[in-house]
């Protein structure tokens, strides 16, 4: 009986051996195949993703912000370049001075005039506009129908600022102020021109500036293309 145990547990031990041989094997290259599907699909998947059709790619953020930038730009300076403009020439001492002035229209006094570079129009109340540059100023109020006393309304408003207001001779003013009444004022270092005149609209005009600052003839041209709105 001994002699049979020993063959006997020689070929046990053999089969158990070629049983777990044989099993681990097709595990291995079930897994293996595994793997290699799942890294094909990886792949696949990631070209898929990637992959876009030529033509239809969006153009960069940047250039569609450039692009509407450009557009925008374009409209403000057309409506900036849409203003109307001209060449207004004036008496400066004894020198004859042109510059360009813009279009402007008041919403204080419905009125619309030509406004030298370096000025500004400005509203003010009760129904007056001003013309600023520096410390120079000019006030304009249009006159009402029945305010047509031009001699009484200018001298008063001179004297109020100095009782020797004087009278000028309007032969010195451009046109269209030839018939208007003019008074001078001296106040302060600053020197006052009251001009009351009924072209090229019914006005009472007001002008201040430091006695080293001849403005008046700016003035005067800015005034004289004053229209009624």
């Amino acid at each position: 009986m001994l002699r049979y145990w020993k063959p006997l547990f020689s070929i046990a031990v053999t089969a158990a051996l070629l049983a777990g041989c044989g099993t681990e094997a097709p595990a291995s290259e079930g897994t293996a195949a595994k793997e290699k599907q799942s890294a094909s699909s990886d792949e696949n998947s990631t070209n898929t993703q990637t992959a876009e059709p030529a033509g239809q790619q969006a153009p960069p953020i940047d250039e569609q912000n450039e692009a509407g930038g450009g557009q925008d730009g374009a409209k403000g300076d057309e409506t900036a370049s849409s203003r109307p403009t001209t060449s207004l020439s004036y008496q400066s001492g004894n020198q004859t001075v042109t510059g360009t002035a813009t279009l402007q229209t008041s919403d204080n006094q419905h009125f619309s005039l030509y406004v030298l570079d370096g000025w500004t129009l400005d509203a003010e109340e009760p129904h007056a506009d001003v013309l600023l540059h520096g410390e120079s100023f000019a006030r304009i109020r249009l006159l009402q129908d029945g305010e047509t006393n031009y001699e009484q309304l200018a001298k008063e408003h001179a004297q109020a600022v100095d009782a020797n207001a004087a009278r000028q001779q309007t032969d010195r003013l451009p046109k269209p102020f030839a018939d208007a009444v003019w008074y001078t004022a001296q106040s302060d270092g600053v020197t006052v021109h009251v001009i009351a005149s009924a072209q090229p609209v019914p006005m009472l005009l007001i002008v201040h500036a430091p006695d080293q600052k001849d403005v008046l003839g700016a003035v005067l041209a800015m005034v004289a293309t004053l229209q009624k709105q």
